[in-house]
């Protein structure tokens, strides 16, 4: 493969991070909350979840391992040579139920800054793409969670996708209106 007119020119404007450099530490204990996994596991955990889309290093993952084990978050539970698999401590398990209760709403909005600030750089066209996939993705995604919620997150699923809906029926109504769009 060649490379594009300018393309060489470019090589050192790669895309940013696409995962905030935070929110890895509270990921790793969300992580660790279900089963007991080594620094290998987290990492391969980590590709599976984004499709391969994000392949974390080790430089990434073990010196965030070492840091919270330092703070008492996770624990290894048992070491085979150089490999330590972790769980999740008492007092880790205690944070991630305070964080959760507290601020429900604050790790979702740190989570869409990153997304929020490189959308509003995009031109319109690129805009709409980049919102696009997102909505396909969440589609996508409500699909594959509905068999695993119960009754009442269901109900609560279908009030929202309602209420969107709605919303979308009255965007397709503007722009019909607007640019003159016959189906």
């Amino acid at each position: 493969m060649t490379d594009g007119p300018g393309q060489k020119d470019c090589e050192h404007l790669e895309m940013p991070q696409s995962v905030p450099r935070g929110l890895l530490r509270h990921i790793i204990p969300r992580m660790l909350r279900s089963s007991e996994l080594t620094g290998t596991d987290i990492m391969q955990r980590l590709r599976d979840l984004t499709d391969g889309a994000w392949n974390p290093s080790p430089g990434t993952i073990y010196p965030l391992l070492s840091s919270l084990e330092e703070d008492g978050i996770i624990v290894a539970i048992s070491t085979e040579g150089r490999s330590k698999t972790y769980t999740l401590s008492e007092k880790g398990k205690e944070q991630m139920a305070l964080m959760f209760k507290h601020r429900r709403g604050v790790v979702g909005e740190k989570t869409r800054l990153g997304p929020r600030l490189w959308e509003k750089l995009l031109d319109p066209e690129d805009r709409i793409r980049f919102h696009m996939h997102g909505m396909k993705h969440s589609v996508e995604a409500f699909d594959s969670i509905m068999s695993s919620l119960n009754k009442k997150q269901q109900q609560q699923l279908f009030h929202h996708l309602k209420e969107m809906n709605a919303k979308i029926t009255t965007l397709i109504d503007k722009l019909q209106q607007g640019a003159g769009i016959n189906e």
